[in-house]
């Protein structure tokens, strides 16, 4: 994996859709990932569900070695505890080096009965000239802290899921609008992963994993059941002439706003 920025800021990223607590599949996947600079796993992708905090731990420095062999940016998340409070954190390293984490800002109510709580902001890192930032699972689906990451000049997002698949949710079929519309309203590349099997909790996943850009789905999951490397280029160039360009970004009554501050 080639660690210099490619000619015109364009970068590869990629969706690991790996099996769910199988570090296997996983190395298989970023094995074959040649070129591309960037890789993102599923939410919980370490977890069985014997030892929480322990498995996630293994999954972090499972993750921190691949970073270091393959010379690449992976993002991977997992429980940890801090100061004597559980949060969902998703690591971002360098070659091996931790260069950001970024606590879950919502996380679900099967979450919060377990204990996890919620992160106070959200961050942005700058790795290699790119600017990152990460919005876990159930974050994605609030406009607002998407609005966010737009404003403090994300790049690229990460978003690691764990996707049912059985869902309350209506529209299964036009779920990826969703994304194309966080990254043409905020100008920045998503990067989707899911992952295949069960959660540690015993529900059945699917993938689902894709990459949106401004100028719509860049690239999708072939088949939400199997292991999949879904990857594409991204200019990072056009994302930040389109975010000048953009002037939803620039022109806001902010005093409109006022009411979603209110309980």
């Amino acid at each position: 994996m080639d660690r210099e920025e490619p000619a015109g800021m364009k970068i590869g990223i990629a969706a690991i859709q790996c099996r769910i607590a199988d570090f296997g599949s996983t190395e298989r996947l970023v094995s074959t990932a040649e070129g591309i600079q960037v890789l993102l796993l599923p939410e919980y992708f370490s977890l069985v569900g014997l030892n929480l905090i322990e498995e996630s731990r293994k999954g972090f420095e499972f993750i921190e070695r691949l970073s270091r062999e393959y010379d690449c940016i992976i993002a991977g998340n997992g429980l940890e505890k801090r100061d004597g409070r559980a949060y969902n954190s998703l690591y971002v390293f360098d070659s091996g080096e931790l260069i950001g984490v970024q606590e879950k800002l919502h996380p679900t109510k099967v979450e919060r009965n377990m204990g996890v709580c919620s992160g106070s902001r959200l961050k942005v890192f700058d790795v290699r000239g790119v600017k990152f930032a990460s919005l876990v699972c159930a974050d994605i689906l609030y406009p607002e802290i998407c609005r966010v990451a737009g404003l403090k000049g994300a790049d690229i997002v990460f978003n690691p899921v764990v996707s049912f698949k059985k869902s309350e949710f209506p529209a299964q079929n036009l779920r990826s609008c969703i994304y194309f519309t966080r990254s043409f309203d905020n100008a920045y590349a998503v990067v989707k992963a899911g992952g295949i099997g069960r959660t540690f909790t015993g529900t059945e996943t699917a993938g689902r994993s894709l990459i949106s850009t401004f100028k719509g789905i860049a690239a999708s999951y072939t088949s939400e059941d199997t292991e999949e490397l879904v990857w594409a280029e991204v200019d990072v160039s056009l994302i930040r002439e389109y975010r000048r360009a953009n002037y939803s970004l620039h022109d806001r009554n902010i005093d409109a706003y006022s009411e979603l501050l209110r309980p």
